[in-house]
């Protein structure tokens, strides 16, 4: 039987001379995954092989400079850390630190403080004490084995290796893993194989989610409600409690939350029905979300079928690098098309207008800034 493949979207460095994607390829009867990752130099069209394995992950960029960072599975069900930069990977690879549980859906955020610091957080398992999941543990421990998805949050802070020498490395903060959801009832990403990635995302304003209400306030309906989580640091021990983020009149499923670039604005997908299945979803945008109370209202975007009302159901948005624009895909008579609105929902006027006409788009729109189709022709370093 043959192998299949898949092609991430390239992803271009903050330069915009690089830009990183993987080839994840899969065996029938082998269980483990291969992952190639590259890098593309978008001045020359070549790529090189940063690396291949089957314990290698969703390698990002880091934010600084050409470093990567990703994800690497270790034994014991862990997950460690590491960073390269993208020009001489094998030469200066350095694991930053550890999570004692399979971790996923790596995002990174530069925080630009006084220590510059990279807010860092990941999806893995949890027990129903708030504490990392580990199987390997468990058998040891004699754990009950019970646990549920949560998000862990820290930072990496750039530190000189030892007393001797100038050079420094971005490591995890002495507080180690903090993890978001611990008391809550809550559970983020959605279950079932830890969900999608766009689940929640992070900012210097902290982190947005979705999650099952546990409360049940619709007559004893659990339905899928966005989430806030304040934070300033990263680094705070004790995590805010997550506010929901409630919407008047809209009381359906919430879906891919994301921050615009500086953090100071939120948009996400909402239906106003929690049970009619043919309900489309609406955009929703929070400004100024760091001063959020945990009551919005919000206008709809304006449509044809009348001023408050799209005809079209968006299942992907993202905001452009100014925060005044949205990229939105949506599905229009039978195609995925992309479209472009302002991010002051108010100010529009008339029906938007796609600016792609042919189904070219993929399912999420957040890297569509700058996607690239790396060749695949060049030899490998």
């Amino acid at each position: 039987m043959s192998s299949s493949s898949r092609r991430t979207s390239a992803v271009p460095n903050e330069q915009g001379d690089k830009a990183l994607y993987s080839i994840i390829t899969q065996t029938p009867g082998i269980p483990a995954t291969i992952t190639e990752t590259r890098i593309s130099n978008l001045q020359t069209g070549t790529s090189t092989r940063f690396f291949k394995g089957a314990y290698y992950r969703e390698a990002i960029w880091l934010g600084i400079e050409n470093l990567v960072i990703w994800l690497k599975d270790v034994p014991l069900e862990a997950t460690e850390i590491w960073i390269a930069d993208a020009v001489e990977p094998q030469a200066n690879s350095y694991c930053a630190g550890r999570l004692a549980a399979l971790a996923s859906h790596l995002k990174v955020k530069r925080l630009r403080n006084e220590y510059d610091d990279i807010a860092i957080a990941v999806a893995g398992p949890a027990t129903k004490a708030g504490n990392p999941y580990n199987p390997e543990a468990d058998l040891t421990t004699g754990a009950d084995g019970i646990h549920s998805n949560a998000i862990w949050y820290t930072t990496l802070r750039k530190k000189a290796i030892d007393n001797h020498s100038a050079a420094m490395r971005y490591l995890l903060s002495p507080t180690k893993w903090i993890n978001a959801l611990r008391g809550t009832g809550l559970e983020s990403p959605l279950p079932a194989l830890l969900g999608p990635a766009d689940n929640f995302d992070i900012s210097s304003s902290g982190i947005i989610f979705i999650a099952k209400d546990p409360t049940g306030h619709l007559g004893g309906f659990s339905n899928i409600e966005s989430y806030y989580i304040p934070l300033k640091t990263f680094t705070e021990l004790s995590s805010p409690r997550p506010q929901r983020i409630k919407v008047k009149d809209y009381n359906g499923t919430s879906s891919n939350p994301v921050f615009s670039q500086n953090g100071d604005s939120v948009a996400f997908l909402k239906k106003k029905s929690p049970t009619d299945q043919n309900d489309r979803n609406r955009i929703i945008v929070i400004s100024r979300i760091r001063d959020f109370r945990a009551h919005v209202s919000i206008e709809d975007i304006p449509t044809r079928q009348s001023e408050k009302e799209w005809h079209l159901s968006p299942f992907s948005v993202a905001w452009s690098d100014n925060g005044k624009e949205l990229y939105v895909v949506a599905i229009d008579r039978g195609m995925r098309k992309l479209f472009k609105i302002p991010a002051a929902l108010s100010s529009i006027k008339k029906e938007p207008q796609p600016i792609t006409s042919e189904s070219t788009m993929p399912a999420d729109v957040r890297h569509l800034r700058m996607v690239f189709s790396a060749p695949l022709e060049s030899s490998y370093s």
